[in-house]
């Protein structure tokens, strides 16, 4: 039988190699008959009752009809269109307008591609729409094709509405044990119109509190540069002293299109921080088994990282994109359980082993393929309500391989080699994507670290009464040399237990979700959920029970305010012969955005 680490590697590398030789001569195959390599596929479907509000608004204020055939016909105008936050048919009153600047108008200009003089392409118009739709400052993004004056020219209407600017943007998480996660953070997202972002920050859990500041410059200069810095400090909230900080800076080009040749990263990150577990907004703690007694160790200890990556990508093709990627990465982990008189070094030794992660310094260069497709569908009410959200279709395939030494600096000599592959189909205006990937570490005598995780999420087209939803993940570690553990209950994956009840090596959740169409009142977007949790943590070699829960919920949306949904849910666990131990008949969750997000593989 072969080993778990050869088969989880080859199954994803495989995938990924593939690919990566088939399409690869395909594209340039292309490229060298045609002139430009072919385009890409973009399906879209109908607009929301308030998107299609907006278009009929401007479009009889304008005085102008669609064009329902503008491929290929000539673009004579372009014209942009930025609407108030506070419309006349929003429920607030406009004088409130005058503290917010909205989005000018070579903001916006800088993201299309198309021009006047130029042939309207439907791909290229609807990729500037998703362009624009990915910026945090726009809520509403429409690009509307209209009648020209003959009947060989087009006009081109952008529609963009921006969130209000000035905001204290907000994160809550409360269960029925209390407060878990208050987030506040007094913004201006969009200053002078110009998306730049800067913003305070403070956050509140059961242990501690944190205040900081950040600036984010999405666009510098001609070349397009990505700018960003944020830090904060962390405050004990029982002894009121300093325990740690967090921040970064990074400084880099995007692929801010489907046809950008070139693009660079450098950041840097650090995390100093005492992290702790808690269960219903409690700090749980452990209990040794070399101990007869209850140890009670509270579940904290100390973390220091550095995190440093510089990288460079050239990246091939249009519809079929093949990137290429280097660069060297320092990631210095250190953890460390506090001392303790009042408890049994073995234990405290046991909760090391088992819970706390193993420290660790790698210092290596790297290179990462990536293949792609810029198919992509347009559709609505899938993770937030009322507005277009946009997702990738067709293959994605990732290879990282990275080496590191100990004559370099790092704590093992070691290779890594991360795989994926994934591929999304469309189901009408539904969605089907399946995903594998697998991570290993080889050190010259054995395998040190192995994992290997599958996903797939169904969402069913629109029905009359709404969308169905399954999603499931399941991630094995059969080598774990780092100790990285997995947390399930509570807020996101398994909804009638309290969070993070759960804690393992290894993890399988599957979540079965009624989404509701959206009610509009007020333009406020409103919609229900129902769903089925059920989810299995493995540590060790220790035998594990699947539980399960049921519920219901809530979903609202401001599109003045936010792409985010707000939510509500109630959850019950399902559980013979009694409920374990700290388990309540129902919980509570309130939280911005899904419970759970879609799956997509991302290099570590």
């Amino acid at each position: 039988m072969k080993h778990p680490a050869t088969v989880s590697v080859v199954l994803a590398s495989v995938l990924a190699s593939v690919l990566a030789s088939v399409l690869a001569p395909a594209t340039a195959l292309a490229d060298s008959l045609s002139g430009e390599p072919p385009a890409p596929l973009s399906a879209t479907y109908d607009y929301s009752p308030y998107e299609q509000e907006a278009i009929d608004l401007t479009l009889e204020r304008l005085g102008l009809d669609v064009e329902p055939s503008p491929e290929g016909k000539t673009v004579e105008r372009i014209e942009i269109v930025t609407l108030e936050v506070i419309e006349p048919r929003d429920p607030a009153p406009g004088f409130l307008n005058v503290f917010h600047v909205v989005s000018k108008r070579a903001t916006i200009e800088r993201e299309l591609l198309v021009q006047t003089g130029e042939p309207y392409r439907k791909v290229l118009v609807d990729e500037t729409a998703r362009n624009l739709r990915s910026l945090a400052q726009l809520s509403v993004v429409l690009c509307v094709p209209v009648r020209g004056t003959t009947p060989d020219r087009v006009g081109l209407i952008v529609i963009t509405k921006d969130i209000w600017s000035l905001r204290l943007n907000s994160d809550v998480r409360y269960s029925s044990g209390g407060l878990e996660l208050l987030v506040l953070q007094p913004s201006e997202i969009n200053l002078l119109g110009s998306h730049h972002t800067i913003s305070a920050r403070y956050e509140l859990d059961p242990a501690s509190w944190s205040t900081g500041a950040q600036y984010i410059i999405p666009r510098l200069t001609d070349h397009q540069l990505r700018v960003s810095a944020y830090g904060n400090v962390i405050v004990n909230r029982d002894s009121g002293n300093t325990e740690g900080s967090f921040g970064g800076v990074s400084v880099g080009r995007q692929l801010l299109t489907s046809r950008t040749p070139w693009s660079w990263l450098t950041s840097t990150a650090w995390l100093y921080q005492t992290t702790r577990r808690f269960v219903d907004a409690r700090l749980t703690t452990f209990d040794a088994e070399v101990t007869p007694q209850d140890d009670e160790i509270p579940y904290a200890y100390r973390t220091r990282r550095i995190l440093h990556r510089s990288s460079v990508t050239r990246s091939y093709g249009w519809a079929v994109k093949n990137d290429f990627s280097f660069g060297a990465e320092y990631d210095a982990r250190e953890y460390e359980v506090p001392g303790s008189e009042a408890v049994d070094p073995a234990a405290l030794q046991e909760f090391q082993d088992v819970r706390v992660p193993s420290s660790s310094t790698r210092l290596s260069p790297f290179v990462q393929y990536t293949g792609y497709t810029t198919d992509f569908v347009r559709v609505l009410d899938f993770e937030t309500l009322g507005l277009q959200e946009d997702y990738r279709l067709g293959h994605s395939a990732i290879v990282k391989l990275y080496p590191a030494s100990e004559d370099l600096g790092s704590t093992r000599t070691l290779f890594g080699v991360f795989a994926a592959a994934q591929y999304t189909v469309p189901f009408i205006d539904g969605l089907v994507r399946l995903g594998v990937e697998s991570e290993t570490e080889m050190e010259p005598d054995r395998l040190a670290d192995g994992s290997i995780q599958g996903s797939w999420r169904v969402i069913t087209p629109r029905l009359g009464f709404g969308r169905l939803l399954v999603d499931t993940v399941v991630l094995h570690r059969y080598r774990n040399f780092l100790n990285r553990m997995s947390l399930l209950g509570g807020n996101g994956r398994l909804r009638g237990y309290p969070s993070n009840y759960f804690v393992g090596e290894s993890v399988a959740a599957s979540n079965l979700e009624y989404r509701s169409r959206p009610v509009e009142i007020l333009t406020l977007q409103l919609g229900g959920a129902a769903f089925y949790d059920a989810g299995v943590v493995r540590d060790g070699v220790k035998t594990f029970d699947v539980h399960q829960s049921a519920g219901f919920g809530m979903r609202a949306l401001f599109p003045q305010l936010d792409r985010v949904v707000f939510r509500v849910d109630v959850g019950f666990p399902l559980a013979e012969g009694g409920l374990p131990e700290g388990v309540a008949p129902v919980s509570f969750f309130a939280a911005l955005e899904q419970a759970f997000p879609m799956p997509n593989i991302q290099p570590p």
